[in-house]
């Protein structure tokens, strides 16, 4: 079969990467892409079979397939496609086709029109709920530690709703931590318990006797997991002393004597979780005579936290305040404290209706006798398991269409974007007079919000997922075999280096300041041990600060002692990781995986004396020597090579691993030459759109909460518009996403049911 070639003029097309769709596109659609796609893709894609993209003949027929022309992007990528058994595209011919296709799809976007995607109702990841808790009742706990880990998704963020799954051990966690929050919240009075003889259970002594051999029972319920104090009056007849036995649910916990000269009470110490329990004494030698069991709970000590939390949740309402009140007055109180709490949980207003079920075990509670605190209790835990607190639900219309989000449902989303929690009371306050959703007070908002202490968890949440550095020291740690790094790097250390990233992205963002200083800054944030690591002088103290650098090559991301370790596999350097790790989280060009059968970089000769002494760069030099290989490594490796000052633990160096000068020049795939890494930055940004581009993804991505689909690169090229007309600064990008159709609103999809229908006519009829 001939083989179709892209022509030289073609490639120049493919070079301008950063332009809008032009004339010579439809031209050269035509002329070398369709005839490409003909060649490889026409047998299983042409009308009439899956994935019809060959029926597109024009560039302006694009939009009719546009999906299918993405997962095809995706497919050349990642070599899943042509089948295996199929003629394959060169990787020159992939990777070219790609990027065009992905170009023109992206230009093409911002003609389709005002779009917002849809939104899955998705529960809170364990940072929002522990956050959550925090505002809402000042507890500082980690309440979340028992729950599953939470999976990225999407643009590679653990907040993705298609990714935050509910299975049956967590909904079982919920409920644990529920029961706990509450505990530890609402301060109940001691409980005090005295069991007679004549409330043991039926066939135990009257009188409180018991031969050897014979027990008796109490029953009783615990509301609260906690300590307690059992006192046993009692005392021994007869001469001799009784050994007596005493069982907690029928099993044997201690045992004890009683001397019939001179009694004493026996104290014992239990630990009771909640239900109900049965405490049985046997006596086991001699015979004994009861007088009375007193248990007491032992509460946790009352911190000013813990009475912070109370406050919050019952006020001034107790079971000391509501004594001798009615049934239903203190129905009324409770209706009252609930419906309060409930609004801010579910980050809506509610009704009596919604708290119907909770105030139900309210009175199931108070019903048994218990005191007002316990009864509260239980129905506070019942909010915190409800669905409308652990979910982020947002209300469907039945027309579809983009429709505004709700005020109450922007409040959650600008909240959880910025501050991973809850909104609090000038956002709701807002919400309820319907005025958030107004272009001034959503700035306003923003600005506000950015300068509280709770968007540190945003910055330092977003920092570390994009960059990657949340796993340095953690699921990256040092090699255990490293030697050669032993007294040098610890965990303080890595801690340093993950604060170092997050400060410098802090910085940009509440300074306001060009969001290319991530690539050009001659400064960084760093403490006197991170100093003396990297081997910086004149820094003291442990605080992180703005230190300006004398060069530079460690400043920005591509400095951070973070990045290097991340990148770095085992006792070596990858200027591959390295390269693949610029193209993708700084370029938003991802690296697909190498193809089948191709040999490890370690057997790069034939000869394994010369492979042992070759350096790494000499050995990645005979593995691109394979065509096939070329094709990616000539766009990957001399990014990697530009870093090779930093060795595998964020340490400047000279010499590489076979004490042989370190070499960071290079020439990018588009004939760039830079002879280090303060050249090659200066490569990276005149791609600025390209960079901007991609953290734009980033946080849009972030903001939504779900994967970005093709139809929002119309929202990402108008905000990047946006961004090169004002210098870049990071705040214009905070604002854009805010301000933008996706975040403000959400499509709703047309549902074909009677009921639906029946709604959708009410709704027009209403307009």
């Amino acid at each position: 079969m001939t083989r179709h070639s892209l022509t030289t003029p073609a490639l120049l097309v493919l070079a301008a990467a950063a332009g809008a769709v032009s004339p010579e596109d439809a031209t050269f659609f035509r002329s070398d892409i369709r005839p490409l796609l003909s060649l490889y893709c026409v047998e299983c894609h042409k009308e009439g079979k899956d994935a019809d993209f060959m029926t597109v003949k024009d560039l302006s027929q694009l939009h009719t397939q546009r999906g299918n022309f993405r997962s095809a992007v995706e497919q050349l990528r990642n070599r899943t496609m042509p089948p295996p058994k199929e003629d394959q595209p060169s990787e020159d011919e992939r990777r070219q086709i790609a990027d065009w296709l992905e170009r023109v799809l992206r230009e093409t976007a911002k003609e389709m029109g005002p779009y917002a995607g849809t939104v899955t109702a998705r529960r809170l990841n364990r940072l929002e709920y522990d956050n959550t808790i925090r505002d809402l009742l000042g507890l500082k706990m980690k309440f979340s530690q028992t729950f599953p880990s939470d999976g990225g998704g999407g643009e590679g963020f653990d907040n993705n709703g298609e990714t935050l799954f509910l299975p049956v051990i967590l909904m079982e966690r919920y409920l644990d931590a529920a029961e706990a929050i509450v505990d530890e919240a609402v301060i109940v009075p001691e409980t005090r318990r005295t069991f007679r003889p004549a409330d043991f259970a039926p066939g135990s002594s009257a009188d409180g006797r018991l031969k050897t051999g014979q027990e008796a029972s109490v029953s009783f319920p615990v509301t609260m997991t906690a300590p307690h104090a059992l006192t046993i009056q009692g005392k021994a007849l007869g001469q001799a002393k009784a050994k007596v036995r005493l069982k907690v649910d029928g099993i044997a916990a201690q045992s004890f004597e009683l001397d019939p000269k001179a009694p004493q009470p026996v104290v014992l110490q239990l630990r009771f979780f909640r239900g109900p329990h049965q405490l049985t004494l046997v006596t086991e030698a001699g015979e004994a005579e009861f007088s009375s069991l007193e248990l007491v709970d032992l509460p946790k000590p009352v911190t000013a936290e813990r009475k912070e939390a109370h406050r919050r949740l019952l006020g001034d309402a107790s079971s000391a305040s509501l004594a001798g009140k009615s049934a239903a007055e203190r129905r009324a109180v409770a209706s009252q404290l609930l419906r309060k709490f409930a609004r801010l949980a579910y980050r809506t207003p509610v009704t009596e209706k919604d708290v119907a079920k909770n105030l139900a075990l309210f009175e199931r509670s108070a019903s048994r006798g218990e005191n007002f605190e316990t009864s509260m209790k239980l129905a506070l835990r019942g909010i915190l398991a409800s669905p409308r607190f652990l979910f982020r639900a947002e209300q469907d219309h039945a027309e579809p269409g983009v429709r505004p989000v709700t005020d109450h449902e922007l409040a959650a989303r600008l909240s959880y974007f910025l501050w991973n929690s809850t909104p609090d009371a000038e956002l709701d306050r807002l919400a309820d007079a319907g005025q958030l959703n107004e272009h001034a007070r959503l700035e306003a908002q923003l600005t506000r919000m950015l300068a509280d202490p709770k968007a540190d968890s945003f910055i330092r949440n977003f920092t570390e997922q994009w960059l990657g550095t949340k796993a340095v020291g953690e699921t990256v740690p040092l090699a255990p075999e490293a030697d050669d790094a032993k007294g040098i790097y610890n965990a303080r250390i890595g801690a340093d280096m993950r604060a170092e990233a997050v400060a410098m992205v802090d910085y940009l963002f509440r300074g306001d300041r060009s969001l290319l200083e991530l690539i050009s800054a001659d400064y960084s944030f760093i403490n006197g041990r991170l100093a003396d690591y990297y081997g910086i002088p004149g820094v003291k103290g442990d605080a992180l600060r703005k230190v300006v650098l004398k060069d530079n090559l460690r400043g920005g991301v591509l400095g951070l002692g973070a990045v290097q370790m991340l990148t770095s596999p085992g006792r070596r350097t990858s200027p591959v990781l390295r390269g693949a790790w610029v193209l993708d989280t700084l370029m938003g060009t991802p690296v697909p995986a190498p193809p089948a059968n191709i040999p490890p970089l370690e057997a790069a000769s034939t000869k394994q004396k010369k492979a042992s002494s070759l350096s790494l760069r000499e050995k990645l030099e005979v593995h691109r020597a394979d065509a096939t290989c070329a094709s990616c490594h000539d766009v990957i490796d001399p990014i990697g090579f530009s870093m090779e000052h930093f060795d595998r633990i964020g340490r400047w160096r000279d010499l590489d691993e076979k004490k042989k000068p370190i070499d960071a020049s290079g020439k990018t795939a588009s004939g760039q030459a830079f002879k280090d890494l303060d050249e090659f930055k200066a490569i990276l940004l005149t791609r600025k759109r390209d960079f901007a581009r991609q953290m734009t993804s980033k946080l849009l991505g972030y903001a939504l909460g779900r994967s970005l689909v093709d139809r929002d690169d119309g929202t990402i090229e108008q905000i990047v518009d946006r961004l090169e007309a004002n210098d870049f600064k990071a705040q214009t990008l905070l604002r854009e996403v805010v301000l933008s159709t996706p975040f403000r609103n959400r499509n709703e999809l047309a549902l074909a049911t009677p009921k639906h229908k029946k709604a959708a006519k009410a709704e027009k009829e209403e307009k």
